[in-house]
């Protein structure tokens, strides 16, 4: 399937999402997509409030806290798009990665979540990447501070298909996340899979970097950030 075919619809379920002033896609249109930015599916409203950016999971082992998360209440996100990871593209992986800051401690990081969907094409599988910051942009030095696979993504069918499953990742490496200092979160995708990294509830933004060759070039944003969040302990 092609991504400038991809179909979108708001349904009953999450029409408290849908307001008035955005554009409706119905079964069977097109999918508001921009290539060049390397997103699809349509942008959700704007944020009525702040408190999705605090957002935690209903239970959390003893002493973990979030470091950050943009899920929304009840652990929620926007049905209807996000970003894409492209392993198709021949000059290399087409990848948006979004960043966070810690900023009320150091922490040592234990659980990652997101929601990542699959678009039926190629191989179901990718590499989630921690990366330190580079002059603004994720580090290009091998080898990435962390990296996890993650395989059999859901597949994505609009907003018929909300909610999807969210990705757990648990951290078992030692990895100590900085005060006041920037990381990345990186999808890599398969070389044969294309995949989409679906949006936060409240149209939440931050830095966003993204590339057409696997990351030899990334431009850099402060744009619309893919859905997830980043817990751990705090060590001081």
């Amino acid at each position: 399937m092609s991504r400038l075919t991809r179909t979108v619809l708001c349904s009953t379920a999450v029409l408290v999402l849908c307001l008035v002033a955005l554009p409706l896609v119905y079964m069977g249109q097109e999918a508001t997509t921009n290539s060049q930015r390397g997103t699809f599916g349509t942008r959700p409203p704007t944020a009525s409030s702040t408190t999705s950016s605090q957002a935690t999971p209903n239970i959390l082992p003893e002493g973990t806290v979030t470091i950050y998360s943009n899920f929304g209440p009840g652990y929620s996100y926007w049905c209807c798009g996000g970003w894409i990871e492209d392993g198709l593209s021949t000059a290399g992986p087409v990848i948006a990665a979004m960043a966070f800051t810690p900023t009320q401690g150091t922490y040592l990081l234990t659980q990652i979540d997101f929601v990542m969907v699959w678009f039926g094409e190629g191989q179901n599988s990718l590499k989630l990447e921690l990366r330190d910051d580079w002059e603004g942009q994720p580090d290009p030095a091998p080898p990435p501070m962390g990296s996890w696979k993650v395989s059999n993504l859901p597949l994505y069918e609009g907003s018929s298909g909300y909610p999807y499953a969210i990705q757990t990742i648990q951290v078992r490496q030692p990895i100590i996340l900085q005060k006041n200092h920037r990381y990345w979160l990186v999808p890599v995708p398969s070389a044969t899979g294309e995949f989409g990294w679906v949006g936060n509830y409240d149209d939440i933004e931050g830095k966003v970097a993204s590339t057409n060759d696997g990351g030899t070039v990334w431009q850099t944003s402060y744009d619309f950030n893919s859905v997830f969040d980043v817990l751990g302990k705090k060590l001081f």
